[in-house]
């Protein structure tokens, strides 16, 4: 019987420095633009409060959670942009990643506001 032992992984091949530099400059122009859209976002969940609900308990719950929704995805996938920047790795999926989490959760959540409010 043979122990065989394992092979070391192959180099990483090295990225162009234009690659890199165009995968972070992207990467940083989304950011951005995420942090605008999901201000927007938090402005229109604050305006959820102005809503003739019959509850308004689950009223604050849906403006609460559409808030944490955003500010955590849109956090968490810039700190994962930031990570894999580091690692020299590809990056700029990130921030489109938590660009369509800010915008999913306009939608449920106007959905889910639209859903209590009563028609005057």
């Amino acid at each position: 019987m043979t122990n065989s032992t394992p092979e070391p992984a192959a180099p990483a091949r090295r990225r162009s420095l234009v690659l890199v530099v165009l995968d972070i400059t992207v990467g940083v122009i989304v950011i951005l633009f995420g942090i605008v859209l999901a201000l927007g976002v938090i402005v229109t969940a604050l305006s959820f409060a102005n809503l003739q609900v019959t509850d308004e308990t689950l009223r604050s719950t849906i403006i609460n959670v559409m808030i944490a929704v955003v500010i955590f995805g849109w956090a968490i996938t810039s700190g994962m942009f930031v990570i894999r920047a580091i690692q020299r790795r590809y990056a700029f999926y990130w921030p489109i990643i938590g660009i369509i989490i800010v915008v999913l959760s306009v939608y449920i959540g106007t959905f889910a506001a639209s859903t209590i409010a009563v028609n005057a």
